[in-house]
C-alpha cells in the first residue's frame, strides 16, 4: 500500500476507484480530480490487480495533484477491501487486464474459458460483494457491463482507444513522469470533464436500474 503523507479528516469524501489500471480510464480521471475541489477534502484510492501498472498511475496521480496544488489524501493498493471499506463514492473502470489477474489471484477455476466481458462481469461482482451498500456507484465500463446493485450512474466516458493509442499511452504517461512534457495543458483540458459533474451532482449521469 502507498498513502501519502496528506492530512485526512474524519469529514473526508472517500472515492474509491477500481481498476485504476486501466489505461484508457485513469489518467483522465486522475486528469479531472487534480482540478477537482469539493467541499469536504477527499480520500482517493485507486486499486487494481495489476501491480506495475497500479504503480505508475499512482506516480502520475501524485504528479498531477501536485502540479496543481490538489491535496487529496491518495491511497494505492492491491486489497479490493482496503480499497472499498467505508468508501462513500466507488467509480468502476476495470478492464480486462484486471479481471485476468484477479481472477487468478483469487484461484477462480476456468478463467482461460471466459471472455474478456464475463471476466469483468465476475470480477465487478465480487467486488461490489465487499462494497459498502450506501455507496454511489458509477460505471465508465461499456454498456453491456453491469453492476450488480440497485442502481448506479453511468458515463460513456473517457472515449475508447485505439490498439496504437493503448500502446503508447503509458509511455506518454511516463514521459510526463520524467518531466518530458508539459502537464499543465492536460490537467487543463480536463477542468470540465462528466465525472466532476457526477462528482458534484451525480444525477449528471445516465441513471441505471436494474431489478434484483
Amino acid at each position: 500500500m502507498l498513502e501519502s503523507t496528506v492530512w485526512t479528516s474524519m469529514s473526508s469524501v472517500v472515492l474509491a476507484v477500481m481498476g485504476a489500471g486501466s489505461v484508457r480510464c485513469t489518467p483522465a480521471v486522475v486528469g479531472s480530480l487534480a482540478s477537482y475541489f469539493g467541499e469536504r477534502h477527499m480520500e482517493i484510492r485507486l486499486w487494481d490487480a495489476d501491480d506495475e501498472r497500479l504503480d505508475l498511475f499512482d506516480r502520475f496521480a501524485r504528479l498531477c495533484f501536485m502540479a496543481n496544488k490538489a491535496h487529496h489524501t491518495l491511497i494505492s493498493t492491491d486489497s479490493e477491501s482496503e480499497a472499498l471499506k467505508d468508501a462513500d463514492m466507488v467509480v468502476f473502470q476495470v478492464g480486462e487486464n484486471c479481471a485476468m489477474k484477479f481472477l487468478r489471484r483469487e484461484r477462480k477455476q476456468g478463467v482461460a474459458a471466459l471472455g474478456s466481458s464475463a471476466m469483468v462481469e465476475q470480477t465487478v461482482e465480487m467486488l461490489v460483494g465487499k462494497m459498502p451498500a450506501q455507496a454511489k456507484v458509477l460505471s465508465l465500463m461499456a454498456d453491456d457491463v453491469e453492476i450488480p446493485v440497485a442502481s448506479y450512474h453511468r458515463i460513456g466516458w473517457p472515449e475508447a482507444l485505439s490498439e496504437a493509442e493503448q500502446v503508447a499511452l503509458p509511455h506518454t504517461v511516463l514521459r510526463y513522469l520524467n518531466g518530458e512534457e508539459y502537464l499543465g495543458n492536460f490537467v487543463k483540458d480536463l477542468e470540465k470533464s462528466p465525472l466532476k459533474a457526477w462528482l458534484n451532482d451525480p444525477s449528471s449521469a445516465e441513471l441505471v436500474t436494474n431489478r434484483l
